[in-house]
């Protein structure tokens, strides 16, 4: 990829075992949750098992909300600096 200037790349990162701890003491099913949080129940079931380990910002704040815990508690931003030099 050719970069003409620095690019800012971020990406939310899911903390598997605090999404799966959380869940449980809510005592959520993947259909509860995706209910509550207004998300697909696939997307909970791909983030819980580690098939992804991503996903936007939006869903992030969407699950965290649902589960009453703090930003940040599940989810973590990553970002990404590409060096046109490198």
């Amino acid at each position: 990829m050719n970069y003409n200037d620095s690019r800012r790349t971020e990406t939310i990162h899911c903390n598997r075992s605090s999404l799966n701890m959380a869940m449980k003491l809510a005592r959520w099913s993947n259909a509860d949750l995706a209910r509550m949080a207004g998300v697909a129940k696939g997307t909970v079931g791909n983030l819980r098992s580690g098939a992804r380990a991503t996903c936007n910002v939006e869903t992030a704040v969407k699950i965290e909300k649902a589960l009453r815990v703090d930003a940040g508690d599940i989810f973590v931003r990553r970002v990404l600096i590409a060096d046109p030099a490198a």
